[in-house]
Formats: C-alpha cells, structure tokens, sequence
C-alpha cells in the first residue's frame, strides 16, 4: 500500500497568523506523515507576535532534505482566503492540502488520502474527521454529493484534499470577499461539478481542543458564519443550481442547526 500514489505530490498550504505556541506542532505533523511526497507553503499573514522566529528557528533545526520541502513567505495581513489563494497559485502539486496553524494532522491523513483519490478519479474532493468521525456505522467512506452537502459540510478545511487541475478549473479559489463560510462555498462549486468523499476516519485535530465551532477563531461568530451559509445559499440559487424550493428548505434547515449551536454554546458557557 505505500506504494500507491507515490508519484503523486501534495502542495499543503498553511497560513501562519499569531500561531507562535502551535505552529511547530502543526509543521511537526507535516513531517511525521507516512507519505513523503510533498511541499509545504507556509505564509506569514501578518503575525504580529513571534511566529515568524519560532517558525524559523524551527525550520532550521530540519535536515536540508526538509528545508528544500519547505516554502517560508511573509505578507502584510490579508485574510485566510487571500493567503490560500496565493499558497494554491504558488503550488507545484498534483493535489492541494490544507492545514491551518493551530490545527495538526495524524501521521496516514496524506497516505490515506492519496489512496483513494487514485483509486476515484472522479472525485474532485477528499475529507474527513476533524477531532471526531463524522459518522459511525456507514462503512469506510461515503460518496457526498453537491445536495448532501447543502444541508451538512462534510469538509472541514484542515482535512481536506482537492485535485489541483480540478481547482484551476474553477472562476476563483476562495472568495476573498467572504469572511465566513468561504470554504463552503468553494466546496459547493466543486461538489456542482463532481462528487466528493468523507472517511470515516479522524484526519486532523485542533491542538488545544477547540471545539468545531462556538470558541476562539472565525467559528466563533455564530451569527455571522450562519449568515455566511445562507449567502452561499442565496448564491446557488442565482445560479440556477437549486430551486426556490430547495433554497427554503436548505435554509430552514440552516436556522435549526444555527438555534442548536446557540444552545450548545451557551450551556457550554455556563
């Protein structure tokens, strides 16, 4: 098995902001992976602590093998989005990952990922688990098609893998003029066009156990991520994918899981 997709490489795109206690463990993580065709870009956006000096320190205690892996670029701060974008059209890969700087992957995620993309041609999106399985008793995988996904994202950006030919086949990347459930609606325009697939396994995990929503980060805006989705949807709709039906289905759906959220991050609160 460790020798399929070898040939593949995997360009993992990391944005770096005020990340100075998590960003050795996030890079750690890369180098422990069990597959070991990959670059890694890493870009400062605008860290106004010591992130860029433990970064380096960090890189420079690597072999040269490592470091050539390694691209180190810092910006002014711009966003997620815009830093993805730039990190995707550095990239040199056949896939791209994503990774973010308080986030860490298990050792197989790019092993596993690689597997079954070589095995689905078709598929244009691969994630799975981030701090706990999506699912329990559905086998190994399940195929998530562009409806499913309107009413439950399956993809959670640090698990996520994506072809790179099939990204550039796309208008943009990541809207950077979406400062909330951006990634959904870049996993909508590729769903459209070609399914995806969800592991059942557990690829990633936050390092200080921050919950998938309701604490510290963008997730933390309840309200703006929820209306985040509801412009996604209002997006599809303009574009003649779903129905004015389906639009107010899919978002009656999205104001129940909003109310649950607000429920669950107050109790946890108190």
């Amino acid at each position: 098995m460790n020798s399929i997709g070898k040939e593949n490489k995997v360009s993992i795109v990391l944005p770096l902001y005020n990340a100075e206690s998590t960003i050795a463990f996030s890079v750690g993580s890369v180098l422990e992976q069990t597959y070991k065709n990959w670059e890694l870009i890493i870009i400062n956006d605008g860290s106004i602590d010591n992130s860029s000096d433990v970064l380096t320190d960090f890189i420079n205690k690597q072999t040269t093998e490592i470091k050539d892996k390694i691209i180190f670029i810092s910006q002014e701060n711009k966003g997620p989005s815009y830093t993805r974008n730039k990190g995707i059209k550095l990239a040199t890969g056949d896939f791209i990952a994503f990774l973010d700087s308080d986030d860490l992957w298990v050792n197989e995620k790019l092993h596993w990922q690689i597997d079954y993309l070589n095995k689905f041609k078709d598929i244009g999106i691969i994630g799975g688990g981030f701090n706990t399985a999506h699912f329990s008793k559905q086998g190994d995988f399940i195929k998530v098609s562009y409806h499913k996904l309107l009413f439950r994202n399956f993809f959670l950006t640090p698990t996520v893998m994506i072809r790179k030919d099939f990204l550039d086949q796309e208008d943009y990347y990541f809207n950077v003029n979406k400062k909330f459930c951006e990634d959904q609606d870049l996993w909508l325009r590729l769903t459209y066009k070609r399914e995806g697939i969800c592991l059942n396994r557990i690829l990633a995990k936050n390092i200080v156990g921050k919950a998938n929503f309701g604490e510290s980060g963008l997730s933390a805006n309840l309200d703006l991520m929820h209306k985040g989705e509801i412009e996604n949807f209002i997006s599809q709709y303009k574009q003649k994918h779903i129905s004015i039906i389906t639009l107010l289905i899919i978002s009656g759906f999205s104001y129940l899981k909003y109310y649950r959220r607000k429920w669950i991050t107050r109790k946890r609160n108190f």
